[in-house]
Order: structure tokens, then C-alpha cells, then sequence
């Protein structure tokens, strides 16, 4: 799964830490360029001036610090803003923006209107859409008693320039949250997916051995009997297919690894057959033909339940039953060994075989249940067939 959420996520963290910093270190730039480039008598206010630079580089390092810090929350790497710095920030503001006025230089206003929009704007990342209007209107209604002293051109050009400053930082903000929001989904996706993949492994893994092991231990069980009874060449013959079935689960792992595992109606049918026969158990197949819609899920349940009923019971007679009729394939697979189990044994209703069965069959819409009626055993299945797959 490609990472580009998490790559592009970082990169526009960059770009929004280092813009923001360009937009709140402009208080300085504008004041110097302000000042000396005005034509003011250095000389009658320089004191005044070395104060107010002062103050401003003050200003600027807050407002790093401060948007820092918000970047920060918006990024989950911090909580809060630590009280004492805002206050203190707060004042070195205030300070900034007294000393300011006191200079009757022709760009004042401007550089006032840079100085409290570059703050606002380092408090913008922790601020929604509703707080960064309130806050952009509250600077406006502040500046309107200054229209007399700057004159409202300058003002209406202050307001600008705090408005613009506030929104552009909000806006980024907001497009860094949409990249992390965009890339927690991510990460969450490839953690779904990766437990997705692990629980088909573990349920094939556990479909597919459960019946290869039930296999081979039926037959070994068969091969010593036959030894026993001194049918040597029929007991070699049985402990041949019991190599081949070990030889073949490896294939099986691989399979199952790369998902290429497949099942068939009719293989887990003939299957079954064939194993209940090697277990001395008589197994009948009866009904309709299952159609193909429904045929690869009903065959898990065939593989399942017949491996279940040679774990947990000592059947006899098993009968697989199978049903077209109302939009929907049937199969019942019943045996007669559910009152004769032997104590201890587990409950064929508690498998983790028949749980990962049944959740086959309702992923496919259908329903799957297991339930006792005297000294038998049943497996219920059914499966919703398709508008061209109904008889």
C-alpha cells in the first residue's frame, strides 16, 4: 500500500511550520524597513526606536514560539499552551504596540497592523473557522478609533493585511489537518488490512489442516488396525497416502500464504466421501444440484462440518442433504454421533471451525447454524442465490 499520505502529510507540515514563521516575523521587517526608509530624524528618537526594535524582536520571538507550539497541537505532539508564555507574550505585545504609536513615522499604522496581525496569526492553528472570524472581527473593531489618527485609507490597508495574515495561516492550518486526518485513515486502513489478512490466515490455515490432520489421523489409525490384523500390503498402502497428504500440506501453506487457496462443491463432496469411508462411516449425498453461485461457500461448510463431526463425535451415519428452492441453496450435513461423544469431548457447537464457517456464509448474506435433535447432529446452511442462479 503506497505511503504518499504520510510523505505529502509531512512535507506540508513543513511547508505550514515555515510559512507560518515567515508570517509572524514580519512586525520586524516591516518596522525597520518602516522606519529607516521613512526619512525620520534618527537622532530626535532614537531611543524610542531602539526600544520599539527591541520590543519587536521580543514580539517575533513570542510569535515563533507560540505558533510553534500551536503547530504542535494541531499535529497531536503537544496539549496546551503553557499560560505564563501567552501572558507574557500578550504584554510584550501591548508594550510593542504603546512604544509604536509614539513614532510619528508615515507607516505606523502599517507596522501596528503587521505587529497584532502576526500575533493573531500565531494563534490561528489552535483556533476553528467561528474563532478565527471572531478574533479577525474583534481586531477590526479595535482598529476603527485608530481611523482618525492613521486616516482610513491606511486603516482600511492595516485591516487587509491582519485579515489576509489570519485566513492564509487558518486555511494551511486547515489543509494539514485534512493531510493528518487523510493519513490516520491511512494507517488505520493498512492496520484493518493487515488484520484482515491475518485472520483469512489463520481461518484457512485452520479449515485446510483441520481436515488434512483429521485425514491423516483416520488413516493412520486405519493402517495400524490393518496391521493388526496382518494386511500388511493394505496398511503400507495407507501409510503411503499418509506421506502424500504430508507431503501436500506443505503446498497447502503456500497456498494459503499467498491466498491462491481454492475449493470445489464437488472435490470437498468426494473428499468427505472418501474420508468418512477410510473412518467406517456411512455417508450418504442426497438432493438438489447446488448451483455454482452458492457451490464454493457450501463446500467450506461440507469441509468444516465433516471434519468437526470426526473431532467431536463417533458418528455412524452421515447425510448431506442439499435443497434449491425460494432464491436460496440449503444444505444440512446431520450424524448420529451427538449423544454418544465421549465424556470430555468437546462441544461440536463450540469450534472456532464452525464460528469462521459461519461468518463465510454471512459475509455471502446467507446464515449458518448448528443445533441437536436426539442423538443427532446438525449443520445448517443456507445461501441466497442470485435472479439467474434461481431454478
Amino acid at each position: 500500500m503506497s505511503d504518499w499520505p504520510v510523505v505529502s502529510a509531512r512535507r506540508f507540515e513543513t511547508f505550514v511550520r515555515w510559512s507560518t514563521y515567515a508570517v509572524v516575523t514580519t512586525p520586524i521587517v516591516t518596522l525597520l524597513s518602516g522606519l529607516f526608509g521613512s526619512g525620520l530624524p534618527v537622532g530626535e528618537h532614537l531611543v524610542t526606536i531602539i526600544v520599539a526594535t527591541v520590543l519587536a524582536v521580543l514580539l517575533v520571538v513570542g510569535n515563533v514560539l507560540v505558533s510553534r507550539r500551536s503547530v504542535d497541537i494541531v499535529v497531536g505532539q503537544e496539549r496546551r499552551l503553557p499560560a505564563a508564555g501567552v501572558v507574557a507574550w500578550a504584554a510584550v505585545l501591548v508594550v510593542t504596540v504603546a512604544a509604536l504609536l509614539t513614532i510619528p513615522a508615515p507607516a505606523t499604522g502599517v507596522t501596528v497592523a503587521a505587529a497584532v496581525g502576526s500575533a493573531a496569526a500565531s494563534l490561528v492553528p489552535v483556533l476553528g473557522a467561528r474563532r478565527t472570524l471572531a478574533l479577525n472581527a474583534g481586531i477590526i473593531a479595535l482598529a476603527i478609533p485608530f481611523a482618525a489618527l492613521v486616516g482610513l485609507p491606511l486603516l482600511i490597508v492595516s485591516v487587509l493585511i491582519v485579515s489576509v495574515g489570519l485566513w492564509a495561516g487558518w486555511s494551511s492550518v486547515w489543509t494539514l489537518r485534512v493531510l493528518n486526518e487523510l493519513q490516520s485513515v491511512h494507517e488505520d486502513r493498512a492496520a484493518l488490512a493487515l488484520a484482515n489478512e491475518r485472520l483469512r490466515i489463520s481461518r484457512d490455515l485452520h479449515d485446510v489442516f483441520g481436515r488434512t490432520l483429521a485425514t491423516i489421523a483416520v488413516k493412520s489409525e486405519l493402517s495400524s488396525e490393518l496391521m493388526r490384523r496382518g494386511r500388511v500390503e493394505r496398511a503400507a498402502d495407507e501409510m503411503a497416502e499418509v506421506r502424500r497428504l504430508a507431503g501436500e500440506a506443505g503446498a497447502e501453506v503456500r497456498r494459503v500464504v499467498r491466498g491462491e487457496l481454492q475449493t470445489t462443491w464437488q472435490a470437498e463432496l468426494d473428499g468427505a466421501q472418501s474420508l468418512l469411508g477410510s473412518a467406517g462411516i456411512q455417508c450418504m449425498v442426497t438432493g438438489d444440484p447446488v448451483p455454482a453461485g452458492a457451490a464454493d461457500a457450501l463446500a467450506w461448510v461440507v469441509r468444516e462440518g465433516v471434519t468437526n463431526m470426526l473431532r467431536h463425535s463417533t458418528a455412524t451415519r452421515v447425510t448431506i442433504a442439499t435443497a434449491v428452492e425460494d432464491g436460496e441453496a440449503q444444505l444440512t450435513i446431520t450424524n448420529d454421533g451427538a449423544g454418544t461423544a465421549p465424556p470430555g469431548s468437546a462441544d461440536p457447537n463450540a469450534g472456532t471451525g464452525l464460528r469462521a464457517m459461519s461468518e463465510r456464509i454471512r459475509a455471502l448474506g446467507g446464515r449458518a447454524e448448528t443445533r441437536r435433535d436426539g442423538d443427532w447432529f446438525l449443520v445448517d446452511a443456507v445461501v441466497p442465490l442470485t435472479e439467474g442462479e434461481s431454478p
